[in-house]
């Protein structure tokens, strides 16, 4: 059976400000989805303000990853914790595209595009 993530894939960065970044698998299917949506729940309940999930390695996304965003980002909404989507890649902005995922949820380019939008909003 093969693991979810390997330690480096699944590094999760918090600073003082209360975000969180979560990296992808490589492929986010039948076998990876269930443990990134325990890791999205896991960091909301640590009382992240911001949960970023980083896509730029993330290469295959098929609908149980796809339903993983939206589990992890309906949880968010109802914690009160902003949530985004970090650099996926052409394949998998056209899933999230196809799907209406690109404007369920925010999807930004970059990490500090992501932290100046998300960061300014919440203080507003």
């Amino acid at each position: 059976m093969a693991t979810t993530m390997t330690r480096d894939e699944n590094r999760m960065a918090a600073d003082r400000a209360g975000t969180e970044i979560l990296s992808m698998p490589a492929e986010l299917d039948l076998v990876t989805s269930e443990g990134v949506v325990e890791q999205g729940y896991a960091a909301i309940a640590r009382s992240a303000r911001l949960l970023l999930l980083d896509l730029t390695g993330l290469s295959f996304c098929d609908a149980r990853g796809l339903g993983a965003f939206v589990r992890i980002a309906n949880h968010a909404d109802a914690a009160g914790c902003r949530f985004g989507l970090i650099a996926p890649r052409p394949r998998v902005e056209k899933v999230l595209r196809i799907s209406g995922l690109y404007s369920r949820m925010p999807v930004f380019a970059t990490t500090d595009d992501a932290l100046a939008l998300l960061t300014a909003t919440a203080s507003v």
